[in-house]
């Protein structure tokens, strides 16, 4: 293969994932796979989709190589392929200050100060993902709550929570369960929010496991 040959080739292959990807819907499942692998029935009950049209999205962002399938028992399991170009996608994804809570209401502290404050019990980590995906990217002495709003007093109180600074974690930017939970604690408790995308999140995980 010639240079001119290698040159076109690079650009009509990502040619190829831009147009992938201009599917809003796509991009909503690289997001919701990126936190854990999920099967076809999940993809479309999350977006209130049919199965049909959910499968039809999933086969296209796996033959760009921008998913992979394992298959568990009857179940067929979709996630990111690991590979550099997920992770450019990532990037891309989250390098915007754009998010569904205020800017100021984000801590401003790094990952590695995160771990050590979380591990001296100076801040609690609160973990607002589901169980599959706490259990794929588990981040170490990260309390969980997986209940409803109209819960998450009781659950400070019980935790002896109400007068220590929380940070609250989800499913990155445009998580809208952390929306919904920051808007109602920020008035009464020392709430800031910290929107990871998932390889963020690996990052974090990396420095609990590194002090």
């Amino acid at each position: 293969m010639n240079i001119e040959q290698t040159r076109e080739m690079f650009f009509e292959d990502y040619a190829k994932v831009f147009k992938v990807l201009s599917s809003p819907i796509r991009l909503k499942l690289f997001n919701f796979l990126s936190f854990s692998p999920r099967t076809v029935e999940d993809c479309a009950q999350k977006f209130n989709q049919s199965i049909q049209n959910i499968s039809l999205h999933l086969m296209t962002l796996r033959n760009a190589g921008i998913l992979e399938v394992d298959q568990v028992k009857n179940f067929r399991f979709y996630s990111l392929a690991s590979s550099e170009l997920t992770k450019q996608i990532s990037k891309m994804l989250s390098v915007t200050n754009d998010r569904i809570t205020p800017v100021d209401w984000e801590t401003t502290v790094d990952f590695k100060q995160i771990a050590f404050a979380t591990k001296k019990g100076k801040v609690t980590l609160l973990d607002l993902r589901d169980f599959n995906e706490r259990s794929y990217l588990p981040v170490p002495h990260s309390l969980h709550f997986e209940g409803s709003l109209k819960n998450i007093d009781n659950y400070l109180d019980e935790n002896s929570l109400g007068d220590k600074e929380i940070i609250l974690f989800c499913k990155g930017k445009m998580c809208e369960r952390l929306a919904h939970f920051a808007n109602y604690l920020k008035p009464h408790y020392n709430v800031k929010t910290l929107s990871l995308s998932s390889f963020e999140l690996k990052e974090l995980i990396a420095q609990f496991k590194g002090n």
